[in-house]
Formats: structure tokens, sequence, C-alpha cells
């Protein structure tokens, strides 16, 4: 029984923190760029770390010409199908930068301006948002927030119509006065999508396919108005779990077949793309074809600090290269797609890190890459295992005895401590699975020393001693798990726990402990 990895779906994105150093009068130069010798690290380090069985898709072009480019694991682990540049994946939070695009094209012909307040486009808006502008939504300083009851951004949520968005989210409070400060929102960039519609007169994928896509040569990017077949898509993989068959959380896009894209995605989060795509996309961003020279400027600078060294512009975050130059970055996800992009702008070079099994250290994939422009010297370690595979890894490669050392093993992979009590317990299973008793219950027992106030894990450990007939140790766990349970507002197993402890009265024999 396991509760506590649940599976996210919240359609979120981050700025993608880029290391940089801030400009100074006596700014150190970038070392000269050695495409070759770039790609030759690139290729080490994806290479070591696909060993590790770490999915995705990596793209390093210099100039407009690719020096890296390849894919690895699969996008259907069932069918055997490769991820390459035609795999269409969700590219979570990278929408921003498509809407804030549409908002400049808007500018560009005149009929918006970033100055425009909201209530110019919503008449009843409440006073406290009346004055909230386009240009604190483009770069999350308008004071709303999606965590003051307004917003629930659920990529699998039921669909949620204008109306009922718009209601719920006006009537939350304000987190700052507008302006006053970053904060993150999906809310902000859904409004911004709604105030598309209404001053273009199409719908939001509509205006975007028309003013943004087709201009840029992307026919492969959009909710439903994208050239795609079920065979190129990428199929999402929970990485906790390693049975393919449950971990496959399918292909998301398909569920636009029979439903409209809900307020809580649309224009925030949730597009699809290719790699050829995006690719394009930074093409036609150099190439000035979406914008005029002045709107892109805007569009590209930063404005609002997100972080000590970083501004945040529209849609991109921005920091500032060893070289005193613009990177911008962003990335996207919903806990199981990621994507991340990185573009040098004046030394036009491009990064694109796509992958279908999210996890936090295959996430510095593309800041690594970054790095390595950065640092001609840099070699970054290979991207670990998913963690529950690790301690599999770890368990049948050596003896019970040296559970004593798998935490210090772990916090040396990764670098921090075990997150999650499910990710011992998971691994636990697979081994016991394969019929090794003792490293299950020693798993079962680290969890128990790591996450002691946790009543589940003290119920799968009973559970475990039941089974082995060590009865007294089972009461114990089983009791445990229930006072632990009583705690907490809901207890899912505090009842399969209490029938537990009375089939003890007779099922298991005297106590042997």
């Amino acid at each position: 029984m396991f509760k506590h990895l649940v599976l996210p779906v919240i359609a979120v994105g981050a700025v993608a923190c880029a290391l940089a150093t801030a400009p100074s009068d006596a700014q150190p130069a970038m070392p000269v760029l050695n495409p070759d010798l770039l790609s030759e690290r690139v290729e080490r380090y994806f290479s070591a770390s696909a060993q590790n069985q770490v999915p995705g898709l990596i793209h390093v072009s210099v100039r407009g010409e690719t020096i890296f480019e390849e894919g690895y694991g699969l996008a259907n682990r069932t069918t055997g199908q490769p991820i390459d540049r035609h795999t269409i994946f969700d590219i979570g939070s990278l929408t921003k930068q498509f809407t804030a695009a549409a908002i400049m094209v808007l500018v560009d012909r005149g009929v918006l301006s970033t100055d425009d307040m909201l209530a110019q486009f919503f008449p009843t808006i409440p006073d406290d948002k009346a004055s909230i502008t386009i240009h604190q939504l483009l770069t999350h300083s308008s004071g709303l927030s999606d965590e003051t009851g307004g917003f629930e951004g659920n990529d699998r949520g039921p669909y949620i119509s204008r109306d009922a968005f718009l209601s719920a989210l006006f009537a939350s409070p304000l987190t700052a006065a507008p302006g006053e400060r970053f904060e993150y929102t999906n809310a902000g960039y859904s409004l911004l999508a709604a105030i598309i519609e209404d001053v273009s007169g199409q719908g939001y994928e509509a205006f975007l396919r028309e003013a943004v896509l087709t201009p840029a040569d992307m026919h492969h990017t959009g909710y439903q108005q994208l050239d795609w077949s079920a065979e190129t898509a990428a199929h999402g993989y929970f990485w906790p779990f390693l049975d393919p068959e449950r971990s496959d959380q399918g292909v998301f896009l398909t569920r636009w077949d029979t439903e409209p894209v809900s307020w809580r995605l649309r224009g925030n989060g949730g597009l699809h793309a290719n790699l050829e795509d995006l690719v394009r996309w930074h093409r036609a961003l150099q190439d000035g074809a979406i914008l005029s020279p002045e709107a892109l400027a805007r569009y590209q600078t930063g404005y609002v600090p997100f972080s000590e060294s970083g501004l945040y512009a529209y849609g991109w975050g921005v920091r500032t290269s060893p070289a005193g130059t613009p990177v911008l970055t962003h990335n996207g996800g919903n806990g199981i797609f990621f994507a991340w992009i990185g573009r040098f702008v004046e030394e036009d070079i491009l990064i694109i890190h796509l992958t279908n099994e999210a996890r936090d250290s295959l996430e510095q994939a593309g800041p690594n890459v970054r790095d390595m422009v950065y640092d001609s010297a840099l070699e970054p370690s290979p991207i670990p295992p998913s963690p529950v595979r690790e301690i599999v890894r770890y368990a049948r490669s050596n003896p019970v005895d040296a559970v004593s050392d798998l935490s210090e093993h772990y916090q040396r992979l990764y670098g921090y401590g075990v997150e999650y009590p499910d990710i011992i317990n998971l691994a636990a299973r697979h081994v016991g699975a394969a019929g090794d008793e003792a490293w299950e219950l020693a798993l079962l027992e680290l969890n128990i020393e790591l996450f002691a106030q946790d009543g589940l894990l003290h119920f799968s450990l009973g559970e475990a001693y039941a089974s082995r007939g060590q009865r007294r140790r089972a009461i114990e766990s089983l009791q445990r798990s229930i006072a632990l349970g009583a705690e907490q507002e809901a207890c899912d197993w505090c009842e399969p726990a209490q029938a537990a402890l009375e089939a003890l009265d007779g099922s298991y024999g005297e106590p042997n402990r």
C-alpha cells in the first residue's frame, strides 16, 4: 500500500536556474568555443547517462549548425518506438514563451499595449485587480497567485470553462500589490490567453497558429491543431514504478480529441511539440521572423528579479554569461514530461533537452550542457538512474548488511537524502518479488529509521514481519501504525492494519522474537 508519491499532474513550470556570473566592469570572456570539443563532451555525458537508463533527447547547435543531437531510450516502451527529433513531447511551461510572443504580435499590430490594464478587458473585475497590466502578467509580477484558491492547474483534471476560471481567480486574494514582486503564476498566463482571444477574435490556439507557429514553420506544435499521430507521440513514464505497464501514463494529448483545453492549462502549459519545431522556433526568433526588432528586444529583456542573478522577461528567464551576454532559459513539466531550452542569443547557441520521465537529477541535463559552454573543461557527472532503480541495483549487488551504508551511498550519488518514503518501499517490493526476502525486510526497516513518524511505513513493516512469523514485531509495528494514523485527519491504512492486528491473535502462532 503506497500513497505518498502522488502522481504529479499540476501544470507547472519554473524558470530554469542558470548558473551565471553577474556583469561587471571587467567581465571575463568565455573561452573560445570549439564546437567539436563541446560535441565530444556532450556525447560522453549523455552516453554515460544512457547506461543508467536515462531517457530523453538532447540537441545542441551553434549558429544554426547542429553539433550534437541524440535520442536515448524509448518513446513507447511497449512497442519499442525510439525517441528522435520527430517525437512529440508535452513541453509544459515552455508554452508561456509562445503566449508571450502572441501578445507581442498584437502589440506589433497596434491593437494592444503592454501597459493596458485588466479593467479594459474584464469590466466586472474587482478593484484590487483592475490596475494589473499586461506587462505584469507577462513578468509574473501581477500579485496573482496559484496558491490562494483561485487556480488549481491540473493536466488531468476536468474541463474548466472560461467563466468558471475567471470567477474563481478574480475572487481569490492577491499576495502582493501589482508590480511589487515576482511570483511565478500559471493563472496569469491563462489570463493572457483570454486577452488574446478577446483582442484577436480567434481562439487562443487558432491565433497562435496564424501569428506565431505558421510564420515559424512549426506544424507539429499545439494542443489540438497540430500535425501528429499516436505513433509519433511519446508516452510519459512515472519514474518510481519500474514495471512498464504501471509507469506508463500514456499520451496526454489524446484527451483533447473529445474535450476542449481547460482554462487552467490554456496559455500557460501543456502545448505539445517536437524537437524539430523547437529548433525552428529558435531560428525564427534569431532571424526576426515573428516580431519586429523593437518587439523582439522587449520580449527578450529581463525586467523583474526572480533570483539573485536572474530577471524574468516575457516567458523567459534571463541571466548573464561570463562574457556579459544574455542567456535565455526556461523549463516546463508536469511531473512526467520535462522540457528545457537555453538560448545564447548573441552567440546563436541553442540547447534543448526533452524527456518523458521527469525527475530531479535528470532535469539538470540541459543546465549542465549550458555550463559546458561556459566552461570548456567541465565534465559533468553522468545522470544517475532513477532512485528506485538504483536501490534495487544496490541490493542485488551487495550483501544485506550493506544496508547500513545505503543512505550514504544515496546521498553521494544524488546530492541529497531520500526525499520520499515510498522510494525505499517500492524498491523493497521489487527485491521481495524477486525472492530476496532478507533485503526486502532490511529496506523496510531502514525506511522506518528515516521516516519514523510515517504510519503507513509501520504498516508495511508490520505486514512483512507477520508474513515471516515474527508475531511480536508485527504487533508492535501495526499498533504503532494505527497510533500514528490516529493523529491524522485521514488514515487510509488504519482499517487494514487493524484487521491484520486482529488476525495475529491466532494466525501466526507464538511470538518467536
